[in-house]
């Protein structure tokens, strides 16, 4: 019986699934190096809130419209955080040769150290990706988060409101 069109074919799943966990480990790590590893230089990354407005910090809109934009912003912003990212197993569905589509389940935990652990944000959501097939590699081409719930911690929600309602960049 003839598998359908969009089935992935093992060894390529198995590329993206280990990227995927490489995208986590090496944001949770900070090494911002090895990204592009993992995404295309010209791959889009956007984060967006439960109500689907983009994530902001101060003036920073969490839309990157390239790998480096993205590793730059984070390399400054997760200095003095401590991370971890976690996630379901994808569902992946060929889209062409050189394009699959791809969801992911994840959590993630983010503790700011420099405020003795009283800002911790986690939350939970939806990756859309898109991966593409690049010299015989396959890489990160699109990114978005979808976020379905986020629980703060009560100092993460006074850093929160300051940033957003009064637009002190404190977070």
């Amino acid at each position: 019986m003839p598998a359908p069109a969009d089935i992935v074919p093992l060894d390529i799943a198995e590329v993206i699934v280990r990227k995927k966990s490489q995208y986590g480990r090496y944001i949770d790590t900070k090494q911002w190096d090895r990204f592009e590893d993992v995404a295309l230089r010209d791959a889009t990354l956007s984060f967006h809130d439960v109500d689907g407005s983009i994530l902001k910090s101060g003036g920073t809109s969490f839309h990157f419209p390239t790998a480096t934009t993205f590793t730059n912003f984070f390399r400054k912003f997760f200095t003095d955080a401590q991370t971890l990212h976690m996630f379901g197993p994808g569902e992946l569905h060929q889209k062409g040769p050189d394009e699959v589509r791809a969801i992911w389940a994840m959590e993630d935990q983010i503790i700011l150290k420099h405020t003795a652990g009283l800002v911790q944000i986690r939350g939970g959501g939806y990756y859309y990706e898109t991966w593409r097939e690049k010299g015989g590699d396959w890489f990160l081409e699109s990114l978005r988060l979808e976020r379905t719930y986020q629980d703060t911690s009560l100092a993460a929600k006074i850093l929160i409101f300051l940033d957003r309602e009064l637009g002190l960049s404190v977070v």
